[in-house]
């Protein structure tokens, strides 16, 4: 299971992983929080801001692991996808992974939503978690049960639709309290986003 975890949730981490405490194999994708957000105000060259946004995760990642510790979680650096046949629950920091398969854009259309995305292509899993704070796609005032790929604002960056489509993965948006519902119930209020 793929969970990318935003930085909009990073106050509700606790919640987070007390939802995932009980779930075998795990392998938690963080965002770039505050770190990613410094990079973009620094408005450096794209090819430099990638790289460096693409650190920002890792250091969300250790911030992460202080909650995440306590529900079994290791921080893992995989240099290679064969990693992820390996059973258990990690926080992934994917930043050696990317130095060695360099296949996304370096531009700020592809974000920590792409590189989870793109992460399940790679490993063959159809499904990625995002967990954040808008609890999904939100329309007049109500969070959408599904949409298509391109349907969704900006919760999105620019690029995961594209990986959503091409390798026809479902993307399931929910808040950190519907977490354990999903996982629990296989159902949760939050929006599937199809990319068949």
């Amino acid at each position: 299971m793929i969970v990318k975890v935003g930085g909009s949730v990073a106050e509700k981490l606790r919640t987070v992983f007390e939802a995932l405490e009980n779930v075998g194999d795990v392998k938690v994708i963080p965002g770039g929080w505050i770190f990613a957000d410094l990079v973009r105000e620094l408005r450096l060259d794209e090819e430099v801001s990638h790289w460096m946004a693409v650190l920002a995760m890792s250091l969300y990642g250790y911030y992460m692991h202080e909650f995440g510790k306590t529900a079994g979680f290791e921080i893992a650096e995989p240099e290679d996808f064969g990693f992820f046949e390996k059973k258990g629950r990690f926080i992934v920091l994917p930043y050696r992974l990317l130095r060695n398969f360099d296949e996304l854009p370096h531009s700020w259309e592809v974000t920590s939503d792409a590189i989870a995305v793109w992460i399940a292509a790679k490993i063959g899993d159809r499904k990625v978690i995002k967990v954040t704070a808008a609890g999904g796609v939100v329309r007049d005032g109500k969070i959408l049960e599904r949409v298509e790929a391109f349907e969704t604002g900006d919760l999105l960056d620019r690029y995961t639709p594209f990986l959503l489509k091409n390798h026809n993965i479902e993307l399931f948006v929910c808040s950190p309290e519907e977490l354990k519902n999903y996982i629990l119930r296989g159902r949760a209020k939050g929006t599937s986003i199809g990319g068949d």
